[in-house]
């Protein structure tokens, strides 16, 4: 049904299509067709029913032309009607009160037909908008259902194709992660044996040939001593970031404040002899791996404490604090701090934001604790003013949630 109106539509334009002079003329046409019929008809009427075929006119127009070609076919037809086929004939006779009174019904319904004929009008006009209107969103649908056809056929493609590269990236992953046990292997068998041979061989030549030895070539010795103690933590922190990105999260409620003070045991020998005040708050329970979040706190700790050497007394505060509905746990020294600009660098490895010369460290430590946040769910990030000291805060999932 729809597409016959929208044929017939198409075939005959809607009076609000035709421009106005077009409405106006085709009303003038029917008002002279009127008047032609009524002066046919007048040897039969002679001075009955004057304004017979006005009125017709008028409906005919009122209905498809709209309200201003119908007033016009009234005004005129009125008019002519009036002084053509009322006696006195060939006079406009508004002289007398009779005259005027006679013509007050035919102007009472010309006004009811033309205002109802409006009326009818807009609602044609509405109903026409309305089936176009639905029309263009029966096509916007069709356009729709067919696109989205198309879609679904993309989409299966795509998951055909995705399930053989995830087949593909699997098999890829296992043969990396042979590759990279098999490389564990070889770094804490392999290298880590002539490294202990190097710096055993240095401190013989140390202490057995000193005496013999120029100041210089102690001076070599100790570096080769210190060199190789340095390549050796460096393995150390690798095999321990290594076996964190390898290790399943062994979930359990862990008090962080045990774990803080096997933290504190674990780095005693680095904070020996040393004016530092340790604020301990009281921190929350998580459910999390009691090895991974001890290492966590172990290079937290020993990070605050080697920044804050150079400040008498170094004040290292680990407390918690809410935030959004989220407890923020962090790790808050007094030490020399670093540019907010390099912070993007901080949690990679390698990445040293102090020289060497001045902070021993391999680079690892801080790229171990973000795995280790991210393995429990979390987020870790840092603070920090040059020469005004750190605060790195991190959080973990709540209980329940997956790591």
């Amino acid at each position: 049904m729809i597409t016959s109106n929208s044929n017939s539509s198409k075939s005959q334009p809607a009076p609000e299509q035709r421009s106005t002079l077009q409405r106006y003329a085709i009303a003038l046409a029917i008002t002279a067709v009127a008047f032609a019929v009524r002066l046919a008809l007048d040897s039969k009427l002679q001075d009955k029913f004057p304004f017979a075929t006005t009125t017709m006119a008028i409906i005919l127009v009122a209905w498809h032309l709209g309200f201003g070609p119908s007033v016009l076919t009234c005004l005129l037809g009125f008019l002519a009607a009036e002084w053509a086929f009322v006696p006195p004939r060939h006079t406009l006779g508004f002289n007398t009160l009779d005259q005027l009174v006679g013509n007050i019904p035919f102007i009472c319904v010309s006004a009811a037909i033309i205002w109802f004929g409006r009326s009818m009008h807009a609602a044609r006009a509405r109903a026409d908008a309305h089936a176009r209107n639905a029309i263009e969103q029966q096509k916007h649908l069709e356009q729709e259902i067919a696109e989205r056809k198309r879609a679904e056929e993309e989409v299966r493609r795509l998951n055909s194709e995705l399930e053989l590269r995830v087949d593909q990236r699997t098999a890829e992953l296992v043969a990396t992660n042979a590759e990279l046990e098999s490389f564990t292997y070889s770094v804490s068998h392999d290298l880590r044996a002539p490294l202990r041979h190097v710096d055993g061989f240095a401190q013989i030549l140390e202490q057995e040939c000193g005496p013999l030895l120029s100041p210089e070539a102690l001076r070599y010795a100790a570096k080769i001593r210190q060199g190789s103690q340095n390549m050796g933590r460096l393995v150390d922190d690798l095999l321990n970031l290594s076996r964190v990105g390898k290790q399943e999260v062994n979930r359990q409620s862990v008090p962080l404040n045990s774990v803080v003070n096997e933290a504190l045991a674990e780095i005693q020998s680095e904070t020996n002899g040393r004016q530092i005040e340790w604020r301990i708050g009281s921190l929350p329970t998580f459910d999390g791996d009691p090895g991974l979040l001890r290492l966590l706190f172990i290079n937290l700790l020993a990070n605050a404490a080697k920044y804050t050497r150079q400040r008498t007394p170094a004040k290292i505060e680990i407390d918690q604090m809410q935030f959004n509905g989220d407890v923020i746990v962090f790790v808050r020294d007094n030490g020399v701090g670093f540019n907010m600009k390099y912070s993007n660098k901080l949690f990679g490895v390698f990445q040293r934001l102090h020289r060497a010369e001045e902070f021993e460290g391999t680079g690892v430590g801080l790229a171990t604790v973000l795995r280790i946040v991210r393995k429990h769910g979390g987020k870790i990030w840092a603070e920090a003013e040059v020469g005004k000291g750190a605060t790195f805060f991190f959080t973990l999932a709540p209980s329940g949630s997956p790591g």
